[in-house]
């Protein structure tokens, strides 16, 4: 089941609870958790991922055998969860490398799951009639009124944070809730410009404190494919991991 999913190369975030292996399995939410990244090397029999050793920004983490995990691995089908206890760990040849064994079944993301990360985009959207939104449900439907839309009809904002399932942003507009808008953005990726078009519903629309005439928004993806949604959390994942390891030093 493990090899049918993951892949040599996909890579992998560790979260660890500060729990010894004879406490109970649910980790407190009180207890700090520390995460590091690592990829997967080989996949060993039904249960068994040979990792590299995990970083902890530009140094590497040496568990204690019987460490245990939450991994979360990011895989061309999507992100999966499950648990893993480290059983083993050397040195082959120059690499650092640990064995885990899953003790958990594993588990496709949950969409209610998205962590939002703080960033700042800029963001054009259009506030859509009833009749637009129930006329763009397909993608060539939206390509084709995205076309034929010329930038006059958008309105201009700037991202507070993102996730895979919506987006937290400011403008100069107050939205009434419930309202059906399309966004646009872009992010850098790997050297490579990635643009969204999403429909999406305006969840809540507040004026901001000491800024006369701005307003923040949160708005739900309506309607956004499986490979654009896993695209943005892929642009999470690596954005965190790249800001984590600056902090670091």
């Amino acid at each position: 089941m493990l090899a049918k999913i993951v892949k040599p190369g996909d890579k992998l975030e560790l979260t660890k609870a500060n729990v010894s292996v004879t406490s109970s399995e649910k980790f407190s939410k009180n207890i700090k958790k520390e995460t590091y990244f690592s990829k997967i090397y080989d996949i060993i029999g039904e249960d068994k991922l040979k990792i590299a050793m995990p970083m902890d920004g530009t140094h590497l983490i040496f568990p204690a055998i019987n460490t245990r995990y939450e991994l979360s691995i990011h895989t061309k089908g999507g992100i999966y969860h499950c648990k893993g206890i480290v059983i083993e760990r050397y040195k082959e040849a120059s690499l650092h490398v640990m064995i885990l064994e899953v003790y958990t079944g594993i588990q496709k993301f949950q969409r209610r799951q998205h962590y939002r990360f703080a960033c700042n985009l800029i963001i054009t959207y259009r506030v859509l009639s009833q009749a637009e939104a129930s006329l763009l449900t397909d993608s060539d439907a939206l390509e084709a009124f995205r076309d034929a839309l010329s930038e006059r009809g958008y309105l201009k904002g700037v991202t507070l944070d993102i996730s895979g399932g919506g987006i937290r942003f400011t403008s100069a507009q107050l939205i009434e809730p419930d309202t059906s808008i399309l966004c646009k953005f872009s992010i850098d990726m790997e050297g490579k410009k990635n643009s969204f078009s999403v429909i999406s519903r305006l969840v809540q629309s507040k004026e901001m404190p000491h800024r006369k005439n701005q307003y923040e928004h949160r708005v739900k993806f309506d309607s956004i494919s499986d490979q654009d949604r896993e695209t943005l959390i892929r642009f999470i994942f690596e954005e965190e991991r790249r800001y984590r390891k600056n902090k670091k030093g």
